[in-house]
This record gives C-alpha cells, structure tokens and sequence, in this order.
C-alpha cells in the first residue's frame, strides 16, 4: 500500500486572534492555502476549545493542540484534520507545541 501523502502547512505569527477582522483573515488564508495542518503562533489567547476554533477553522480541521498566552504575550496553536493524521502531543510549554503527526 503507498502511503505518500503530500502534506501542506500553515505556519503564521498571526498577533493576537481575538477579532472578527482576525478570524476572517485566518479562515481565507487556510481556504486559500488548502492546508491540513495549522500551527498559529502569537495567539494572545489562553484558552481554545473546539467551539472557538469553529470560528476561523473549516469543520474539517477538528482537533488541536495548545499553549497559552501568559497574559497579552505567547500563545501557541497547532490545528489539524482528524481524519487524515493522528496527532499525539509530545511536548507543550510557553514556548513549544510538538505533535507528532501519523497518517491515518
């Protein structure tokens, strides 16, 4: 069985996601990208959940990973296509998210 898949990426300091003007930029820029994994960083947020990421995600992209902002500073989002990867969190903290991706 050929497993190869290609894989496109969205990689973004975004500086804060805490706007409408900001979700709609996200939202096309994910459209026009055809990315299955998002990783957004500078988010200024400290919490996600999935209700939140509805607003600037696709349904598809339906699980996630996350660091938070320490106050108005940091924030760190990797957002991927459940349906495509399992994604396992190796490491979080202020300055890291690492997931490590397998092809479902």
């Amino acid at each position: 069985m050929n497993n190869n898949r290609n894989t496109k990426i969205l990689v973004w300091n975004i500086r804060g996601i805490n706007s409408k003007k900001k979700w709609d930029a996200i939202r096309n820029k994910i459209e026009e990208s055809a990315s299955q994994i998002i990783c957004l960083q500078e988010t200024k947020r400290e919490s996600f959940d999935s209700f939140y990421i509805k607003k600037f995600c696709m349904r598809h992209l339906d699980q996630f990973a996350y660091a938070p902002s320490v106050g108005a500073s940091g924030g760190i989002i990797t957002i991927w296509n459940g349906s495509l990867y399992d994604g396992t969190i190796v490491q979080c903290n202020s300055y890291a998210v690492t997931v490590k991706m397998h092809c479902r």
